[in-house]
């Protein structure tokens, strides 16, 4: 029921990195490309705060990035935790499942921030892909398309 609103993706990003710092996490920006894009603002930051605080929870650190492609927009968020199984990456956004080996909900949550960060980067008419960095981490990626845009 959010209504769409053009906006600059680097701005949003900033905002959530800002957030973020004041917290405490070690998260910074790098290469904000200064994109304008068509979307709901709350639902698309609630999709990056959960990205973030992934990043951050599993990884220790949060790189994150706004790429203008040929046909997308992409929003990643790199961290320099451990990896992910290969043949498990489809699992992590299922909700309820969680593939860290804590069972402590205080530092490994209950598993629902991925499922809902793909969900709104589905209504969105996007993708949200996870990738495992070859340097180490693994790196969430949201693209959106231009031509919904």
């Amino acid at each position: 029921s959010e209504p769409t609103v053009a906006l600059r993706l680097d701005e949003l990003v900033l905002g959530c990195v800002e957030e973020f710092r004041l917290a405490g996490a070690d998260v910074e920006t790098v290469d904000l490309a200064a994109v304008t894009y068509p979307c709901r603002p709350v639902a698309l930051k609630r999709a990056l705060r959960n990205l973030i605080e992934n990043a951050v929870r599993y990884g220790k650190e949060a790189r994150v990035s706004v790429a203008d492609e040929a046909d997308s927009v992409a929003l990643a968020v790199a961290d320099a935790g451990p990896s992910l199984p290969e043949d498990r990456m489809d699992e992590a956004f299922q909700p309820f499942v969680r593939l860290e080996a804590s069972r402590n909900t205080e530092t490994g949550g209950i598993g629902l921030g991925l499922a809902i960060a793909r969900s709104i980067v589905q209504a969105h008419g996007g993708t949200l892909t996870l990738e495992n960095r070859r340097e180490g981490g693994l790196v969430a990626t949201i693209r959106l398309p231009k031509t919904a845009a």
